[in-house]
């Protein structure tokens, strides 16, 4: 591979930065009082001068020439794409993320079931996707799911209850994993698409009150004798015992790139104490601006670092080579050390940190949840020392 992105790469990013930084970064304090993307931040996204969005990961300039764009292959584009978006805000996911609900059907869909829920008509149709995997008093240990589903003549009945539902309040269908026999574990458990508007189910609470990402929905659903139609349980009949193992292969394509939002956050942070903290006017003497000037250096390589091997995972996918340790690799550094450097420029700063001034205070609350999405840094750490047990370090 090479660690050099492509002049059409750069140019995407470079736009996407610049309009996040001047579109999205007056909105971020609206945004995290009020829980909600600002109504502002979507006209801005709809005349953007780039298409594309987070879960998909393709992104591309919108440009009136019809020459072609030479950009890196998908993943290595998104990453580079969401760390320059969320390096302006986080509000860069809530607005631009059409949820991950969709991946989930084209990874386990059958044919008919991805021209019902996943071609170009159906997808203008439903618009926001939903994904409800945890319950209250299940996060990591997902296969210990309790909500249920029961066959019946000409479909099945749903019923429990989820939390942390990305897009579940507005999601025109909500990928629903529930179990069919708990004494079968995690090879009881399949996927049900749920449309909007299925009797008994319901939105419970709209957006969660969160620590961070606040503008990014997160709903409480309840699914009381909820009937789908048979054709509603994702994948070919042979394949259900593997649904739930195939399902959790999604999170292995979106975390590398959750791996980036932590860089572009984590930068952003660095970026824009730096002047204050070794400026000439940062009332500091020289000696204490050149100790920080140390720190700074080395919080910046070890960003750079974290983005190297965050590149490699995407480039990894790309070729269509295993990528899972990699990319486990990536957000087991990336999400810890992002929420390190975006700390120590808080503190750092002192008041100016802690206040609303800034936005040190808020990119805080804003990536603490990083380390968990996708699994938690425990679970991913867990898999990197799993491997090196198994086969030693991967190859470079």
């Amino acid at each position: 591979m090479t660690f050099a992105l492509a002049p059409e790469t750069r140019r995407l990013a470079d736009t996407i930065r610049e309009w996040s930084v001047a579109e999205l970064r007056p909105l971020a304090r609206q945004a995290d009082a009020d829980h909600r993307v600002p109504d502002q931040a979507r006209k801005a996204l709809a005349s953007a001068p780039f298409a594309g969005d987070t879960t998909s990961g393709r992104f591309e300039l919108i440009d009136s020439s019809n020459d072609p764009k030479d950009y890196d292959r998908r993943y290595v584009t998104a990453t580079t794409a969401i760390e320059h978006g969320m390096y302006g805000d986080a509000l860069f996911l809530a607005v631009s993320e059409a949820g991950i609900g969709g991946k989930v059907v084209d990874l386990l869909g059958t044919e008919q079931q991805l021209d019902r829920w996943r071609s170009d008509v159906a997808i203008k149709r439903y618009g926001p996707t939903g994904f409800a995997l945890t319950e209250p008093g299940t996060g990591s240990d997902a296969a210990a799911i309790g909500a249920t589903a029961r066959r019946i003549d000409d479909g099945w009945v749903l019923n429990g209850t989820k939390i942390f539902c990305s897009h579940g309040a507005l999601a025109g269908f909500v990928v629903v994993f529930a179990t069919v026999d708990r004494e079968q574990g995690s090879r009881g458990i399949r996927a049900f698409v749920v449309e909007r508007g299925t009797p008994g189910f319901e939105v419970v609470k709209e957006n969660e009150s969160k620590l961070g990402m606040r503008a990014m929905l997160t709903t409480a659903l309840a699914l009381d004798d909820v009937v789908v139609p048979y054709e509603n349980c994702l994948g070919q009949e042979q394949d259900w015992p593997t649904t739930f193992r195939n399902g959790l292969a999604t999170l292995n394509t979106t975390r590398h790139q959750v791996a980036s939002m932590a860089i572009g956050i984590a930068q952003a942070s660095l970026d824009e104490a730096a002047p204050l903290l070794v400026g000439k006017d940062s009332g500091y003497s020289s000696r204490r601006r050149s100790a920080i000037q140390v720190e700074l250096d080395r919080l910046e390589s070890q960003l750079h670092h974290a983005r190297l091997l965050t590149r490699r995972a995407a480039w990894l996918l790309d070729e269509g080579l295993p990528f899972a340790v990699e990319a486990s690799t990536a957000k087991a550094v990336a999400a810890p050390l992002g929420e390190h450097v975006t700390a120590r420029m808080l503190m750092l700063l002192g008041s100016d940190g802690y206040s609303d001034e800034y936005l040190f205070e808020k990119r805080y609350r804003d990536i603490k949840i990083l380390d968990i999405w996708e699994g938690t840094g425990q679970i991913h750490r867990k898999i990197i020392s799993q491997q090196v047990l198994k086969r030693g370090s991967p190859a470079l």
